[in-house]
């Protein structure tokens, strides 16, 4: 449980790094919104396809632990490529083979996380809230550093962090991880399922902002004074108002139909959205980063289950792969390319009113569901 629990915690380290002060990075190099929303759409495009490959290996291997040990290997010599790159062409490049390593990393952790919380009869999110806890310390820790030290000393903090991660994953242990098989097959049984392919058009409009704002976010406070400590305490704040709501979930799930629930998130995204929209103190952005709690929370938590509601068990890798996709993959490239070119033509505000409308979209599109599914409730009643 300890060793597990450590990896998530400071794992998440280097999510916060490569979410939050990333960005900064590329803007100290003088990189232009529009060219570093192009630098940061590239990698999804490969995790689309290294995810579930990276997936079937660990599955002939039948080893996870030694395969996250390979990427976090690999992850460490990619990304200081990264950083040292010299032009935007080689940077690209090198991001692409970057997330082809890092991406599947997350996918694994949490298979990992599922079986030893069944082994061991302890709750998934036990395990899984020291990752957000991780996440929200790191935020603050590393903004604080990096305002002292400067954002061009990154990669020694990301080198140090990686390293003390790799010793955590080779005390870990490797439990044999049981999953079905990603098929062809798979795939096209669940696109001819109407309301999954609902759900996932509902789930690319929430998706678009939610990604646009995890690339942008930075830049934009930057643009409004906030320095990188404060940068930093915005993510702390988001990923400490995650972890209670996650905790409660579901008694939540419990009480109020899931396709309710993503709406009510939704529709919490829409406003969220148009309040940074309005704001221009970098302080009340920052304490509005709060609002992940009701947004991102629910909706992650919801989403998951819904999967789990409407998707044959033999098709579940399959669904969830495909909401990882669209959510992880589709929507960041969509979000961080149209979201650094809107930026850099019409300004930040401008693009979270526009991530406003998309939130909203989605929310009409989950009360259109919801509304489906009452509806077909009452004719199965009646019969």
């Amino acid at each position: 449980m300890l060793r597990i629990s450590l990896f998530n915690f400071f794992y998440y380290w280097i999510v916060s790094m490569i979410n939050a002060f990333l960005p900064l990075l590329f803007r100290f190099k003088g990189l232009s919104p529009a060219q570093i929303g192009i630098v940061l759409s590239v990698g999804p495009i490969v995790a689309i396809f290294s995810q579930p490959f990276w997936g079937v290996v660990s599955d002939k291997k039948q080893s996870v632990k030694n395969v996250i040990i390979f990427l976090l290997m690999a992850t460490l010599i990619t990304g200081l490529a990264v950083f040292f790159s010299p032009t935007m062409s080689l940077l690209i490049l090198m991001m692409m083979i970057f997330h082809f390593f890092m991406s599947p990393i997350q996918p694994l952790l949490d298979s990992l996380s599922t079986v030893f919380a069944k082994e061991k009869r302890v709750s998934y999110g036990s395990i899984r809230v020291w990752g957000s806890i991780g996440f929200a310390i790191a935020s603050f820790v590393l903004g604080t550093i990096i305002g002292i030290i400067g954002i061009q000393y990154l990669w020694i903090i990301y080198s140090i962090i990686i390293i003390g991660v790799l010793f955590i994953a080779i005390r870990l242990t490797d439990p044999i991880v049981e999953r079905k098989p990603l098929t062809t097959k798979g795939f096209q049984q669940a696109f001819r399922n109407a309301r999954f392919l609902g759900f996932l058009i509902a789930i690319l409009f929430i998706a678009i902002p939610h990604r646009m704002n995890d690339s942008m976010l930075a830049i934009y406070l930057k643009s409004l004074g906030a320095s990188e400590g404060r940068i930093g305490l915005a993510w702390t704040f988001s990923a400490l108002s995650e972890a209670p709501v996650v905790a409660i979930m579901y008694i939540l799930m419990k009480r109020i139909p899931l396709l309710l629930l993503l709406g009510i998130a939704s529709f919490f995204y829409t406003c969220r959205w148009f309040l940074y929209g309005l704001l221009t103190d970098p302080m009340m952005i920052i304490y509005s980063q709060a609002l992940h709690s009701v947004t991102f929370a629910i909706f992650m938590v919801s989403a998951l289950q819904y999967i789990a509601t409407i998707i044959p068990e033999e098709m579940l890798a399959t669904g969830q792969t495909a909401y990882y996709a669209t959510f992880n993959g589709l929507a960041t490239i969509i979000g961080s390319a149209a979201g650094g070119y809107l930026m850099e033509q019409f300004g930040g505000g401008f693009i979270y009113k526009m991530g406003s409308i998309s939130a909203l979209i989605g929310t009409l599109l989950f009360i259109i569901l919801y509304a489906k599914d009452k509806g077909v409730e009452k004719r199965v009643q009646k019969t």
